[in-house]
């Protein structure tokens, strides 16, 4: 009889002892396929965990083991949408919980060179859950206005060139928020630059999207702030080529300008600064912070011409009169007619 109960004891402990491996195991246990590096698992919004549980078989060792503790610890009704990290040796805990609680690793978005909305949209969805026309269709809808109190023109003006971390997740509305929040810590750094400035903030970044279509060179951009800024306070009209190609585009988005004749600077347009003095409703693409701080930081001379100069390809040839300026300026057409630019 004592060996019977002794026998019957063994076989519970050794049934409890499996029990409490398997619990061991499934909840803490390593279940983590071996990677040679951090991976990322993606949790698109709206999707379910039945859903979820069979696309974790690309990570998980043993996914069953996963779907008991995700059951049991109520994932269904608590799953985050997120760009997750996943360590090897990682345990279906951890793993749950993050899952629970939206413990995300952000995103490294890169904002460079968006000539426009467009190509800001298009920029933000390469690195984020919404897709290219999510964004377009808020950042050219009438919401993200009075989402933030600002108008059309000044919208793109707000989004500065520059890297930044988001959730993989965020919506368009957060994205223009965190912006909006960057673009105040900018101006925040530079208040001093901007009280001496004989220009309003919403006019350095229309004037700087003016110098960065103007030059691509970094060295110039002072000298060209300067020129702008000469004929602003001379009552002169800026006569940017930039902006009556703006005009233009506006006008048929698909058309490619190589070159501004005499005949494109009639066009009837608040952005033909050949045709209307001052500046431009709003910014013509989305300013750098390098454009930006050449307006604030723009040099002082008294040029007030300038064309591009064949002999310095990328950079202008300055003039203080306008006998020097037309003298440059045949040089220029001389070289483009020659190289069959039209």
């Amino acid at each position: 009889m004592k060996k019977t109960l002794l026998i019957i004891a063994l076989i519970i402990g050794l049934i409890g002892a499996y029990i409490a491996y398997r619990a061991y195991t499934i909840i803490w246990g390593p279940n983590v396929r071996d990677f040679k590096s951090t991976t990322y698992f993606y949790v698109s919004p709206d999707e379910s965990l039945q859903e979820l549980i069979p696309r974790l078989d690309t990570i998980l060792i043993d996914v069953e083991s996963f779907a008991l503790l995700a059951e049991a610890k109520k994932l269904d009704q608590s799953l985050k949408p997120g760009r997750y990290a996943i360590e090897t040796g990682l345990n279906n805990n951890t793993l749950v919980n993050r899952f629970r609680a939206g413990i995300q690793e952000p995103v490294r978005v890169t904002i460079n060179m968006a000539m426009d909305l467009k190509g800001l949209a298009g920029q933000a969805a390469r690195y984020l859950e919404p897709d290219s026309i999510a964004f377009l269709q808020y950042l050219e809808g009438e919401e993200v206005l009075s989402d933030f109190n600002i108008s059309r023109a000044e919208l793109p003006g707000f989004f500065l060139a520059n890297t930044y971390e988001f959730y993989w997740n965020t919506s368009p509305q957060k994205f223009v928020q965190r912006m909006l929040q960057e673009s105040e810590r900018f101006w925040n750094k530079r208040q001093d630059l901007l009280q001496r400035s004989s220009l309003n903030r919403s006019e350095i970044l229309c004037l700087a999207s003016i110098v960065e279509s103007e030059t691509s060179k970094t060295s110039e951009m002072r000298k060209v702030a300067g020129l702008y800024i000469n004929r602003l306070q001379k009552g002169i009209k800026l006569q940017s080529d930039p902006t009556v190609i703006f005009a233009m585009k506006q006008e048929d988005p698909t058309l490619v300008v190589r070159r501004v004749y005499s005949k494109d600077l009639s066009i009837d347009s608040p952005y033909n600064t050949y045709k209307y003095t001052g500046l431009p409703p709003g910014p013509i693409r989305i300013p750098d912070p390098r454009s930006i701080d050449a307006v604030l930081n723009a040099d002082k001379h008294d040029f007030i011409y300038m064309c591009a100069d064949p002999e310095r390809p990328g950079y202008h040839a300055f003039a203080r009169t306008l006998r020097q300026h037309n003298i440059n300026g045949e040089k220029y057409r001389a070289w483009a007619n020659q190289a069959g630019i039209r």
